[in-house]
């Protein structure tokens, strides 16, 4: 990883994040969602194995005063969030998932609100309305169909991604990028049993073995909990925040072209307008984010 340049990094990041809903959107038919990230997060953690041994990592993993920052991050950055969006997928496509996230912006900025007493600039609400607009757009092309169950679903659950940041921040500011991540993997499997075991009660449990899902179960261990929350780390740990956050903001252009291509989505006016009011918003908050950023250093 030394060896890997932040640019590089926070690319692959970006790619890996695109392709992972159009990924998911493979599985969904065929295994219960809890149970799909849990297998995930699993081998995420065997593939991390060698790199804990070497780092001495599970010396930190498992340092007790550390316990409610690793589970609050794993169960909200990555359990419970990641569950729903999977649920979504079920209804909605992968480029409106991709669009739709953008709102977590929103949610950014109402909860250093009311938390830290942080009132947004007149910049920042600007930038929010444009978010609001790309959303609205897509909730409004919708209509009452089935598709806007998943896309209600991804806005109701994008508020527990920024508390897990919370989470994040309170680690120790030397832990290396792959001990987070690892971290991630490894303290979402208490909430995702937990699922486990209530839908197994009430609704039952789905895993068809096909070549789809086991292509789709190795993309999401190896490449995207393993692989793709790493360089992530590593890339904000080693540019500027708002310039890597820049750069990943874009990715659902990626998944859009990733979608269309395959044909799991179609190209509307719709969605091209509800991607450029939701990224151009995007863009204007965290421009602003990072102005301030900077100008507190």
């Amino acid at each position: 990883m030394k060896k890997l340049s932040p640019a590089v990094a926070i690319w692959l990041a970006w790619f890996i994040t695109a392709a992972n809903l159009v990924v998911a959107k493979y599985a969904v038919p065929y295994v219960t969602s809890a149970l799909f990230l849990f297998f995930s997060c699993v081998g995420a953690v065997l593939c991390f194995v060698p790199y804990l041994n070497r780092t001495g990592g599970w010396k930190l993993l498992l340092d007790k005063k550390l316990f409610w920052q690793y589970l609050g991050l794993g169960t909200l950055g990555t359990a419970l969030p990641m569950t729903v969006f999977m649920i979504a997928l079920n209804y909605t496509t992968p480029t409106n998932g991709a669009i739709l996230n953008q709102f977590e912006i929103v949610y950014s900025l109402l909860l250093a609100w009311l938390l830290l007493g942080e009132r947004p600039t007149l910049k920042q609400l600007g930038g929010s309305v444009l978010v609001i607009a790309g959303v609205t757009v897509l909730l409004w092309q919708a209509g009452l169909s089935v598709q806007l169950k998943g896309d209600l679903m991804i806005v109701g659950c994008l508020w527990m991604f920024q508390l897990s940041h919370i989470f994040a921040k309170k680690l120790p500011a030397a832990m290396l990028p792959g001990q987070i991540a690892a971290a991630r993997a490894l303290f979402a499997l208490p909430a995702l049993f937990l699922l486990i075991i209530y839908v197994a009660c009430t609704q039952g449990l789905m895993f068809v073995p096909t070549p789809a899902l086991w292509g789709t179960l190795a993309f999401s261990a190896a490449i995207n909990y393993f692989l793709g929350n790493t360089v992530w780390y590593y890339a904000i740990r080693h540019m500027a925040l708002g310039k890597a956050t820049a750069i990943i903001l874009s990715y659902p252009v990626m998944t859009f072209v990733l979608s269309v291509l395959l044909g799991l989505d179609k190209l509307t006016l719709f969605k091209i307008l509800g991607l450029i009011l939701a990224l151009g918003g995007a863009y204007i908050v965290t421009g602003t984010v990072g102005k301030q950023g900077d100008a507190a250093k």
